[in-house]
């Protein structure tokens, strides 16, 4: 499964969120990468970091601490994803 986010004051730009079993090779551990493109690319960002999945928790956390807000993942409007 993937999410693509539109950014909101940019055409053709988007986060992209996906799970990725194996990411290394066989045995190793599933990651959720987290990626940017500028240009449309939904299947290849410019940009990705691979988190792994023992830690997705810990670092969505972080991210509502440093944003000072709740992140309702659940909430996010439709249109905003692909």
């Amino acid at each position: 499964m993937q999410k693509a986010i539109a950014y909101r004051d940019r055409k053709n730009a988007y986060v992209v969120v996906k799970k990725i079993d194996s990411p290394y090779g066989p045995g190793s551990t599933a990651v959720i990468s987290i990626g940017s493109t500028l240009k449309g690319d939904i299947d290849d960002p410019t940009w990705k970091v691979h988190i792994p999945i023992e830690l997705a928790s810990a670092v969505v956390q972080a991210i509502g601490e440093i944003t000072l807000t709740h992140i309702d993942f659940e909430s996010m409007a439709e249109d905003e994803c692909l």
